[in-house]
């Protein structure tokens, strides 16, 4: 492998968070969908002026008190309305980037699929798919939108019909569910997806983690159908929750999926989240928000820097399209770090375990790069981290 003063050439090749790559349709909508929601669910003035300080006592509820929080949160009117009109709106602006940057092949669905979103709430997760893949669009799917929350799932789907509107297309075929994960659907699904939906599973139980996530692996597979199927789960980006998504990833290659997003291997997850080690999570940066949205969570005081995630989309062995390729891909999975000599590092998951990539060049968080290394020239250790240094200078 190359010493210090041999830096490797290094070709890019995907970026999980670019705006470039984000429709012009969408971003059109993404900047007006409070009009969206007002055209199906529109506030009186005394309910708009109250706005702010429900989403601020939503947000208490959903972080710092979330062990407080009641499971049926989203059957009261209101805390429904705070959440469509801010939590959703910041989800739909940070999922669609997600969602046009991963792989084609894992979102290569077909007329006639049928998919399942777990934990729907209001349909976020597939108006954002809706929104952001425009290969899919003029697919004819059907999807299981499951939820305990009757009332969200009524209104997330008034609000698809708008955006499938707005964007002038026919909207996917939804049949609301009413349950929870395990609750049984007519018809097996080859795309099945959940967003924050185990963070509020891992508050309730006392099972050790690795033993849920084994249970939770096979009740997601139970959903799909036996061959070309795909699952992706989404979490807040929290210790708890990557340790946790790290042990799903563990459970599924022992059910013959294989990783395909963010992962760029399939060897040990380097970033597994075990006490004092680093966990996986990405970061998605808020500059491009809209204006409208950002002026929201400045009124609530809950001002968006950065949002923050953790997440795994599986496909089963037989029909992913793994790399042959000798090359080393790795992943940016941390923020800048300081180093001596005016340098910079980053940490970055790789099939070689976990790298500290150092460089005078600036890297984002879900950036992934490939590079051809020299196998007779090892590596060193840093010492603090016990991460393998790769200078690319």
């Amino acid at each position: 492998m190359h010493s210090e003063h041999e830096a490797p050439a290094v070709t890019s090749v995907d970026s999980l968070f670019t705006q470039r790559t984000v429709p012009a349709d969408t971003k059109a909508l993404l900047a007006e969908f409070d009009k969206v929601i007002a055209s199906t669910h529109p506030l009186n003035s005394k309910q708009r002026a109250q706005l702010p300080q429900i989403i601020r006592e939503l947000s208490h509820s959903l972080t710092d008190e979330r062990d407080k929080r009641h499971l049926g949160y989203m059957n009261r009117t209101e805390t429904l309305s705070a959440y469509t009109h801010y939590f959703m709106w910041w989800n739909l602006v940070r999922l669609t980037k997600l969602f046009v940057n991963m792989s084609d092949s894992f979102f290569s669905l077909n007329d006639g699929d049928i998919c399942l979103d777990i934990g729907s709430g209001p349909l976020t997760v597939v108006t954002a798919l809706f929104m952001a893949r425009k290969d899919l669009r003029q697919k004819k799917l059907t999807w299981y939108c499951m939820d305990i929350s009757s009332q969200a799932l009524t209104v997330g789907e008034n609000i698809f019909y708008s955006v499938a509107a707005k964007l002038g297309c026919q909207p996917w075929n939804i049949i609301r569910v009413k349950g929870e994960l395990g609750c049984s659907i007519k018809q097996k699904a080859r795309l099945v997806t959940s967003a924050n939906v185990f963070n509020e599973v891992l508050q309730k139980q006392t099972m050790p983690p690795d033993y849920l996530a084994k249970k939770q692996c096979q009740n997601l597979m139970n959903y799909t159908q036996k061959s070309d199927a795909r699952i992706l789960v989404i979490e807040p980006g929290v210790p708890s929750c990557a340790r946790f998504i790290s042990l799903l990833r563990d459970a599924f290659m022992r059910k013959d999926f294989v990783p395909v997003s963010p992962c760029t291997h399939c060897e040990a997850c380097s970033m597994d989240g075990k006490k004092k080690g680093k966990w996986c999570n990405y970061v998605s940066s808020t500059q491009d928000a809209p204006k409208a949205l950002k002026h929201l969570s400045d009124t609530a005081h809950l001002t968006k820097e950065r949002a923050v995630l953790s997440f795994i989309a599986v496909q089963d062995k037989a029909s992913a399209q793994i790399s042959e390729s000798e090359d080393i891909t790795f992943r940016i999975a941390s923020d800048s770090i300081r180093l001596p000599g005016n340098r910079q590092g980053y940490y970055a998951c790789s099939p070689l375990g976990l790298l500290l990539v150092v460089t005078q060049t600036e890297l984002a968080s879900g950036e992934s790069y490939r590079l051809a290394l020299d196998t007779n020239r090892p590596l060193r250790t840093d010492a603090k981290s016990g991460a393998l240094i790769l200078n690319l200078d």
